[in-house]
């Protein structure tokens, strides 16, 4: 082999390694990408399938699911404690004088003055005072309350998700009116502007045109940078990138007859997960007080042990004493006096009892008060796109007549722009109305704990 082909070796060797390291690092940053081709949403996108994406996707649902696995093994946790326990143990003592008896002026050595020492024993449980199973119970309720908190989380994603999706439409049927009016208006500009040169309009007439332009403009502008602001939303709450632009299909949107408000009051409060987790920790409060009044009785377990005592690591010889040994027996613990731990146990846990009683009350108030409040925003909603839509035709027909009154030289330019403006504000009126009451709905569902039926529109 040529020197100079050896010394191209380490080189060669160098670049392959780098190629790799590149190669690794692009692939590790293609897996960390969370929108790629193979886990981007269907589209178009639906509602159903949006909130179907958040819920498996979603930084916040995955977190409180951890919460309820952690819970679970807690559980699990409690009720290894019904089991018994075995251990082991190695101790190593050494003495500075090696022991002795006397007998008379006799010196007799006892013991080694290193000693080694193995156990192993196994202890049971027979009687707790009620406390392990009071101890499963709080943390069976820990489990379920932890479940509740992930339905709440749920939930709370579903109305983000479904807000943000209705203000993205809302958005961009917005952006439409204002670059439709735009372009209405550009028209009625190049109009005017023809007239004037014509010299059957006057200057004004153009100057109005420019006036209303611009303003058409500014209101684009601002109805762009909104549709962007709500993409991100909702692509924040998919979990993916702020570049990734979805394409959404909105379905039917027309809305139904209004559900009776006192059957929403009894379904919130049968399926509100926060409701049903406080009443949770009321019952976990009384398993509290059950496991503090535990030390007040005895405590019997059974214990069995095993032993070697003597020299050398292993323990294979004891020239003084039995190297081995074996003991069962029962153990009795009784708390004679602890300076009133276990009292002030007992009314801590009595505490926190009245406290979430208290509690409870106050969000069931507060949970009326929230079904209220989207009912009424879901009946304004639904009176207002009757409304609007009815406007939206008084306004486009206005807009008809005053265009042709304008032709016959009947009205000023000026009506021909208001007309143009009542038609543009009108389909304004009515997609807030159309949508706003979707996000009624909702912020509806959101206060009953989930899907509310429609009767009938």
């Amino acid at each position: 082999m040529s020197e100079r082909f050896r010394r191209r070796i380490p080189a060669v060797a160098v670049s392959i390694g780098f190629f790799f390291v590149v190669l690794t690092a692009a692939l590790v940053l293609a897996a960390s990408v969370p929108d790629s081709a193979s886990d981007l949403p269907s589209r178009p996108l639906t509602r159903e399938a949006a909130v179907e994406y958040a819920l498996s996707h979603n930084r916040l649902v995955k977190s409180a699911k951890q919460d309820v696995n952690a819970s679970g093994e807690k559980v699990k946790e409690s009720r290894a404690d019904f089991f018994p326990k075995i251990d082991s143990a190695y101790s190593f003592t050494q003495l500075q004088n090696q022991p002795y008896a006397m007998f008379d002026t006799l010196k007799a050595f006892t013991g080694y003055n290193s000693t080694n020492r193995w156990d192993f024993e196994m202890r049971q449980p027979l009687f707790t005072g009620f406390n392990l199973t009071a101890q499963l119970n709080i943390s069976k309720m820990d489990l379920k309350i932890s479940e509740y908190r992930y339905q709440e989380v749920r939930l709370n994603v579903i109305q983000e998700v479904q807000r943000a999706f209705w203000r993205v439409i809302l958005g961009e049927k917005l952006l439409k009116v204002a670059s439709d009016n735009v372009k209405s208006l550009e028209v009625q500009r190049r109009n005017a502007e023809a007239n004037y040169k014509q010299g059957v309009a006057a200057q004004n007439d153009v100057l109005k045109a420019d006036v209303a332009l611009s303003h058409a403009k500014l209101q684009e502008r601002t109805a762009a940078k909104q549709v962007v602001i709500f993409h991100a939303n909702l692509n924040q709450l998919l979990d993916l990138g702020s570049e990734t632009r979805l394409t959404l299909s909105e379905g039917v949107v027309q809305p139904g007859g209004l559900p009776d408000l006192d059957a929403l009051y009894v379904l919130a409060e049968q399926q509100r997960p926060e409701i049903l987790a406080i009443k949770t920790a009321i019952r976990q409060a009384d398993e509290g007080v059950r496991a503090a009044k535990s030390r007040y009785y005895p405590h019997v377990s059974a214990f069995a042990e095993y032993y070697r005592e003597g020299e050398g690591f292993f323990v294979d010889k004891n020239a003084y004493y039995n190297m081995d040994n074996a003991a069962v027996g029962l153990r009795v613990d009784l708390n004679l006096f602890e300076g009133g731990k276990t009292n002030a146990a007992i009314k801590e846990w009595q505490y926190r009892k009245v406290s979430l009683e208290e509690r409870y009350r106050n969000l069931k108030q507060q949970v009326q008060v929230q079904v209220e409040d989207a009912f009424e925003q879901l009946k304004v909603a639904r009176a207002n796109i009757e409304t609007a839509h009815s406007a939206l035709k008084q306004a486009e027909e206005n807009e008809r007549m005053t265009t042709i009154q304008y032709k016959e030289q009947m009205v000023i330019f000026l009506e021909v722009l208001n007309a143009q403006v009542f038609v543009s504000q009108t389909q304004v009126d009515y997609y807030d109305a159309l949508y706003g009451y979707q996000i009624a709905k909702a912020d509806l569902e959101r206060a009953t704990g989930g899907p509310v039926a429609e009767p009938g529109g």
